[in-house]
């Protein structure tokens, strides 16, 4: 029985306002979501009506813009699968730790090689939200929004950017408001005076991080869970612990941006976080790991985004077939725009990629248009070693030599053309570094007797084998190395998560 009583306090807080009208901004964009609803059409323009015939001018506004924003978003079903497309029968679940479903996925890639995790379902919410969920979200939104003192001085365009949203990222849909704002009823009537959304937010953030803990076993579990899973399970992996405090956080009229790192630049795997807003919808969070980007996920199409401006012929990298992110790098760490001459290979493409080594491969995490057989980048992430790289079918291909961004801005060609000069006395192949989802540190990885290891440089678009560490050597010395060359030292059998490395004055420096 509190939370209409908390309501009633609010009510007169902050009046319902009659603008702005509704804007024939997004005609061509809600003609074109309703042509790809199909039979689902019904319910979206009932949902429009619904918020017309309120005669609330602002919801009227908001529901437009919700449909004429909503292509893309969808539930994504993320399931193991063989090169063809079968289904395996694998939830990593099931399992008791990841180190468990490791051995069980490995059993699996042995009997199935090749097989990888891939986007087996797509439920698009232009074909499946209906009207009573959607009219649901706008009118609870509206309701935190209006009446909770702290959210007196966000403007309607930033509400409807921060906290109109009904979803997270590519979970199940469900009427989260109502219950998220329930478990948060104390808080608010503790805070009844608070007129800073940043005070508050900071305040809902600690009290909701709890709701959903971190566990590794999700890595192998991408599916992103719904905030009713996430509250049965409370397990989950940055992902959801993200979507979990957006949650809470949009019920009660405070902000929270979801930013994430599609690849790390110097670890393995990737990242997303939330960041408090004020009440301009701006904010930034300190970096847990080397980023060469950082994007923050938006519900509305971005027209700058590579998915806005390419063509329908054209095939892209698959996380950056989403319009629904803005880039906010800059924002982070202080970056350089650098211009890149590409290889033969990228003549005949539109589009041009930097990446990252991640995983034992190169991944693109941005792009740019070519121009004259020149790519101009913005905003790259300062003390990291890139790859360009061009898109050809579903392949992403080497298009030059790879190249360090230094601290200072200052670009290093790694093309291994010098002459032979370096030594290198190759102990390590992984450096302590810290992991960025659990905090804790990770010890280097050294040559040890009991295994084998080839020593690779990368030249000529590829990783070419310069020499050996047989086993029983605790060490070996390279000489005649490149001292403009990347390197690479993997042991025979591994999963290849060694990192890359530079060499000076001996020293092995690791990217």
């Amino acid at each position: 029985m509190l939370l209409p009583v908390l309501l009633f306090l609010f009510a007169a807080q902050t009046p319902p306002s009659s603008s702005p009208p509704p804007s024939d901004t997004f005609a061509d964009a809600i003609s074109a979501a309703l042509e790809k609803a199909g039979s689902n059409r019904a319910e979206l323009e009932a949902f429009m009506t619904r918020a017309r015939d309120s005669g609330d001018a602002q919801k009227c506004d908001a529901a437009r813009w919700l449909i004429a924003n909503m292509d893309g978003h969808g539930f994504a079903s993320i399931e193991l699968t063989t090169r063809e497309g079968t289904r395996l029968d694998f939830d990593a679940l099931r399992y008791p730790s990841l180190a468990e479903a490791k051995v069980a996925l490995s059993a699996l890639e042995a009997r199935h090689p090749g097989c990888d995790f891939q986007k087996i379902r797509f439920d698009s919410d232009l074909e499946h939200a209906t009207a009573d969920f959607l009219f649901a979200h706008l009118d609870e939104a509206f309701d935190a929004w209006r009446t909770m003192p702290w959210a007196k001085s966000i403007r309607y365009e930033v509400f409807r950017d921060c906290i109109l949203p009904y979803r997270g990222s590519n979970e199940p849909l469900g009427l989260w408001r109502n219950p998220a704002r329930a478990r948060l009823v104390e808080v608010c009537r503790e805070n009844a005076t608070e007129t800073d959304v940043r005070v508050l937010g900071e305040k809902v953030r600690a009290l909701v991080h709890p709701w959903t803990g971190f566990t590794d076993l999700y890595y192998l579990h991408p599916t992103d869970q719904s905030y009713a899973e996430m509250c049965e399970r409370k397990l989950g992996r940055c992902e959801d612990i993200t979507n979990m405090i957006s949650f809470g956080m949009r019920s009660v009229a405070a902000m929270c941006a979801s930013d994430y790192t599609p690849w790390w630049a110097a670890s393995d795997n990737n990242h997303a976080w939330e960041v408090i807003l004020d009440a301009n919808g701006q904010g930034h969070a300190g970096l847990a790991g080397r980023a060469a980007k950082v994007y923050r996920k938006t519900f509305a199409h971005q027209p700058d985004s590579l998915a806005a401006v390419k063509s329908a012929d054209d095939t892209v990298p698959k996380w950056l077939s989403s319009s629904h992110y803005l880039d906010v790098t800059a924002q982070y760490q202080p970056t350089s725009e650098v211009t890149v001459e590409l290889a033969k290979n990228a003549e005949h493409q539109r589009f041009a990629y930097l990446a990252v080594f991640n995983g034992g491969s190169w991944r693109p995490i941005h792009w740019a248009r070519i121009d004259h057989g020149r790519a101009r980048f913005t905003a790259m992430g300062r003390n990291i070693c890139y790859l360009p790289m061009v898109h050809v079918g579903d392949n992403d291909e080497p298009a030059g030599a790879p190249f360090v961004i230094d601290t200072d801005g200052i670009v290093h060609t790694l093309a291994a053309l010098a002459a032979p000069a370096a030594t290198l006395l190759a102990t390590t192949t992984k450096p302590e570094t810290t992991d960025p989802d659990t905090g804790v540190l990770r010890a280097r990885t050294v040559v040890k007797p009991d295994a084998a290891f080839e020593l690779f440089v990368w030249r000529d678009g590829g990783w070419k084998t310069i020499g050996r560490i047989e086993r029983g050597e605790a060490s070996h010395a390279f000489e005649g190395l490149q001292g403009d060359g990347l390197y690479w030292l993997v042991a025979d059998g591994s999963e290849k998560l060694e990192r890359i490395f530079t060499i000076d004055v001996g020293q092995q420096v690791f990217w």
